[in-house]
């Protein structure tokens, strides 16, 4: 499947083909990833990348995690997911990170976006949660820059460099999201394997 966010921004359904690629855009900014991500000191050589890669493959959102590659212009610039997806409830939440280059062009931004219209309006989840770091203030400020509420503090959620942190809740709710508009992101366009222009 594929998500044409804009002119520059395009999202992919994460393939084996991108493992080199992937790896390489891990490798050149580890200690900026490794901040926050723990899966980072975990990914040493590309044959880590390849088995990450394997072990989402045919899953999804409700059995593990739905992952998208980012594309900005011709560059892969991370990777962004549904997962923890609860059939009953619809609701589900979304994952993110970016190389450390393609910071600051509101390219997450925009990756968000259009992954929460297709939450709503294809899939029909009524809500999404995004969970960050206490302390960190540039994945916060995605939901932030999205209007979404910010419903509390869960208590030592994550384990990141041998230590508990807290991580910061954030929520949308289906109601909400038009309503939200500050963003003015155009229509995306959903590109199905045998189904063109959905």
């Amino acid at each position: 499947m594929k998500i044409k966010v804009d002119n520059e921004i395009t999202l992919k359904d994460l393939e084996l083909d991108s493992a080199e690629i992937l790896f390489d855009l891990i490798d050149s900014c580890r200690d900026y990833l490794s901040e926050w991500l723990s899966w980072v000191e975990e990914t040493l050589q590309l044959n880590d990348t390849i088995l990450y890669i394997q072990s989402v493959a045919g899953h999804d959102m409700f059995n593990g995690r739905s992952v998208f590659e980012i594309w900005y212009k011709n560059d892969l610039a991370g990777l962004i997911d549904f997962h923890s997806g609860d059939k009953v409830n619809m609701s589900v939440e979304i994952g993110y990170w970016l190389g450390e280059k393609f910071q600051n062009k509101g390219i997450m931004t925009r990756a968000c976006s259009a992954c929460i219209d297709y939450a709503f309006t294809t899939l029909g989840f009524n809500r999404i949660v995004i969970k960050c770091a206490l302390g960190n203030v540039k994945s916060q400020a995605i939901p932030k820059r999205l209007n979404f509420k910010f419903e509390g503090i869960e208590r030592e959620g994550q384990i990141l460099n041998y230590r508990f942190n807290d991580l910061m809740v954030f929520s949308m709710l289906k109601k909400e999201w038009p309503q939200s508009g500050s963003l003015n992101v155009p229509a995306i366009k959903i590109y199905l394997p045998g189904i063109s222009g959905v």
